[in-house]
Formats: structure tokens, sequence, C-alpha cells
């Protein structure tokens, strides 16, 4: 949202009307005739999006809310257009805890029933919500993720570890599929003992994290494997700028945004070969079985050794990444923003 709000305000005079849970977010945006920043309490989302804004959203007199996933299950007289990025809770509920599980296959279908229309990120995660849920396809848009401008700007940054290394970035969750990696990233120290490349995993603590962690224990001591945690943007393109190479074998995404951000801060991309990644990625990365561990081995180890093929994953993955931005993001949801602040919220 912090990148499509710009573009929309770019392409439209409506008023806008922003609403936060945290204080120092809501304080970046400027408040002008056309734009007004409310900051929503309390931030519990129990509390939030049932009670708190829909009160908000009828005293500010909006025709027309943007959510992400989960809406107000009653809104009055305002139109909810939801983005759902993907259906994983629904294909993979062991990827969740039980919270969460309870929480998402309650709220998120509900919410796209009622929706007046229903923004999603790829042709795939499109198809994926007509045939879980029954959704008609006339009723969903697909508006691709758009790149930040701070992966594809060409000033150098700094990052906390220095190289070589393979990175890895993405909450340490099942999903995301790091077993393999870690696994392949063994077995390519196993063919060549020497080689210098250590992994480097980027990302929050997530769901059954710890079992990741254990997995990785010896090459932590050894100074082979480093976790981050959490990095900022900055810090995040200073270590993708200068990294081997990116590896992403996740098992199921709506879009996948980090790789795309690898190829626009030009570098080498693995990721996993599923539907998604061959709409949204194509030919701008090396596509690799995402189970297969010798695979992801040979590539690894393939890419390290070889420039050429760097040098033509980062030319063909920049071209690739190119095409993703949020002006075109914008444009492709202002229509149903509009055609959604003309319709009534559905009574059921």
């Amino acid at each position: 949202m912090a990148n499509l709000i710009p573009r929309l305000r770019e392409i439209c005079d409506h008023r806008l009307v922003l609403y936060f849970t945290d204080p120092r977010a809501a304080k970046t945006w400027p408040v002008t005739e056309d734009t007004t920043v409310r900051l929503l309490r309390p931030a519990n989302p129990v509390l939030r999006i049932p009670f708190v804004l829909p009160y908000h959203a009828a005293r500010d007199d909006v025709d027309v809310l943007l959510v992400q996933y989960t809406g107000p299950p009653v809104s009055g007289s305002t139109s909810v257009v939801s983005v759902v990025h993907d259906v994983a809770f629904a294909r993979f509920p062991h990827f969740f805890s039980p919270a969460e599980r309870r929480w998402m296959r309650w709220t998120i279908p509900f919410t796209m029933r009622r929706a007046a229309g229903i923004v999603t990120v790829s042709e795939f995660s499109k198809q994926e919500i007509v045939e879980v849920f029954g959704i008609p396809e006339e009723r969903i848009t697909v508006a691709y993720n758009g790149v930040d401008p701070v992966f594809n700007h060409p000033a150098s940054r700094s990052g906390p570890v220095a190289p070589p290394y393979f990175l890895a970035a993405g909450n340490l969750q099942p999903r995301k599929n790091l077993p393999t990696l870690l696994r392949a990233y063994r077995r390519a120290l196993a063919l060549r003992p020497d080689l210098p490349e250590r992994l480097v995993l980027v990302g929050q603590e997530w769901f059954e994290a710890d079992s990741i962690l254990r997995q990785a224990a010896d090459l932590r001591r050894e100074g082979r494997v480093i976790f981050t945690g959490y990095v900022a943007d900055d810090e995040l393109v200073g270590l993708l700028q200068r990294a081997t190479a990116f590896a992403y074998p996740s098992v199921y995404e709506g879009f996948g945004l980090p790789p795309v951000e690898a190829m626009a801060a030009g570098v080498a991309t693995l990721v996993s070969d599923i539907a998604v990644t061959r709409e949204v990625i194509g030919e701008g990365a090396l596509l690799l079985p995402p189970t297969d561990v010798e695979a992801w081995a040979d590539a690894l180890l393939r890419v390290a050794a070889d420039p050429a093929l760097r040098a033509g994953l980062i030319e063909r993955g920049r071209a690739r990444a190119a095409r993703y931005t949020w002006a075109d993001a914008a444009r492709r949801i202002l229509p149903a923003l509009e055609a959604a602040a003309g319709r009534p919220a559905a009574d059921t």
C-alpha cells in the first residue's frame, strides 16, 4: 500500500482517507486538501476491523474501502474491495498456526463473498480464488505487484554481511521451503568443501521457525549459515547487490515479490518452478523443482562457478523485473475502486 497510494494520488483527484495503526507510519504521510490521515485505536484487528474501521469509514463518508484480505462484516453504505494476494491458508492450512487458520478461514472468504470487488496479484491467484471459493471471474481484477524503486536504483549500498554468500529472504515459515535450501547448501559443501559462499537467510521468525533454526544449528556454529532477522530495505538492497545468487525455493506464492526485487537489484536468481513463477518470473531466473535437493545444490555450484551464467541471469532478470511497476498496478486498481464506489455493500 505504501507504494500504491502515491501512484493512485498521481492519476486521480478523488479524496483519499488513509487509516493507520502505527503512529510512526501515519506521520510520514502529508495531510492535504484531498488526503486525510487517521490513526485507528485500538489496533487489535479483533476490535479494529469489525467496529473501529466501519465507524470511521461512516464518519468520513467513505464510498469504498480498500482492505488487505479482511474487511468489516458490516460496512453500511461503504463498499469494500479486498486485496487477496493468495489463498495459501486454504490450499496449505498446515503452513499456518491454529490461530491464524481460524481467523483466515472465517474472515477472508466472508470478506471476498461480500466485497464489491477483489484485487489479486497474478492470473494464477485469480484462478485459485475462482477454483477454491467460486468467486466469479468478472469480480476479480489482476494487478501485478510493483517493485519499489529502491531495488533498481543504481547507487551502491552497504550490507550487514561481507561477501561472498548466497542469499534468501522471506519470513521463516514452512511454505518458504528453507529446509530444501539448507539441505542443498549442505550438499554443495559436500561436493565442494572449499566453496567460499556462506548462506545468508533474511527474515523474521514466523510459524515453526524453530524447526528451521534447529536444522541449521551446526552450520551456524561453523559460521556457514547466517540468520539476520528483519533488515530494512536499504540494507536488503546492499545484501542483494553483493550476493553471488538469490535463492527462493518457496512452494506456494501469489506473486513472489522477493525474487522480483532481487532481479531488479541485479543478482542472479534461482526460484522454484511453480505455476506462479512461470507466469511472473519466466525466463528472468533459473527455475528449479521445488524440493529437488540435488538440483538446487547443482544450481548453487554452477552459478558460483560460472560468471557467464550469472551475467545472463542478471540481464534477463532486470529486463523481467522492469515490467512490474506500482504505476501500472494503480492504473489497474483505480477502475475497480471507482466501480465499487458506485455499488452498495452486499447484504449477505
